[in-house]
């Protein structure tokens, strides 16, 4: 269920990305409202790859995966081509094919090409969250934390391969020590951070009209890390609602949904004259 969710919030982000809504460097209601679903893309992305490192922590890594995952990859990425000649007339060159063909090397989609890199690294990842103890680790997560959820120490993280390997750490360290909060607790702490995420974010709009300086910094907890995923984590973590068919068949195709969506041959005919989203 919550990879459904973190899916919904990747489709929010592109919404807004690939779309001229107006000028983003001015506050209103519209920009704070579109800014805080283009915050969502993140915080999916790092759901999504927490999930993978709570359930592969004790798993042994198989090629197949890579292979698998390059498979699905280069089929969409054929796919969503002949679509884009289909209805727009676009004709891939040289490099596009070589992209379609070699999509995890030539990075035809970033996400696909860093999730192998996190898939080929998590045997080591393992070994690190199942040998360091629980204070060493708790204090190195944390600090990482710090360290690329606020641009202003490192301004250009954004969905660096390194802000994934913490994603991935931290679902494996709640998966080792069976981290459990009480919902209340994690509903209210989600809240607070909410309407703090909000806050800042319009302060940074409004103040990005007036200074350069901090336009760079407006989508302030975006680029970074987002603790509010841990809460979100946690929160579904805990909520069993057993067994469902149907949502187990929809989650599926939930990575098969991001490589149509986001293919670079497609996606500039599939939000402006397909769905036409600015209208």
């Amino acid at each position: 269920m919550l990879r459904i969710l973190a899916m919904c919030m990747i489709i929010c982000c592109h919404f807004v990305t690939y779309n001229n809504f107006g000028p983003t460097n001015m506050f209103s209601d519209k920009t704070l409202a579109l800014t805080m679903l283009r915050l969502g893309g993140k915080l999916g992305v790092v759901l999504f790859v927490m999930i993978t490192g709570y359930f592969m922590l004790n798993k042994t890594f198989k090629w197949q995966r890579i292979i698998d995952l390059s498979r699905q990859t280069v089929y969409f990425s054929v796919l969503v081509a002949v679509l884009a000649y289909a209805f727009a007339g676009t004709k891939p060159d040289l490099l596009g094919v070589f992209r379609m063909m070699f999509p995890l090397i030539m990075e035809n989609y970033w996400f696909s090409t860093d999730f192998a890199v996190i898939l080929i690294l998590s045997p080591p990842l393992n070994k690190l969250v199942n040998t360091v103890d629980k204070k060493t680790m708790t204090l190195g997560l944390i600090g990482l934390i710090i360290l690329i959820g606020f641009p202003l120490i490192v301004p250009n993280m954004k969905n660096a391969v390194i802000g994934l390997i913490l994603a991935y750490v931290l679902g494996a360290y709640v998966q080792k020590y069976d981290l459990k909060v009480s919902n209340v607790k994690l509903v209210l702490l989600l809240i607070l951070v909410g309407v703090l995420t909000t806050a800042v974010t319009g302060l940074l709009l409004t103040a990005s009209h007036s200074s350069a300086f901090i336009s760079g910094f407006r989508l302030f907890f975006v680029t970074g890390f987002n603790v509010s995923a841990l809460i979100i984590f946690l929160l579904f973590r805990q909520w069993n609602f057993g067994n469902i068919k149907i949502i187990n068949t929809i989650v599926s195709t939930t990575f098969s949904v991001y490589l149509f969506h986001d293919s670079r041959a497609f996606r500039v005919y599939t939000w402006h004259d397909i769905i036409n989203s600015a209208q």
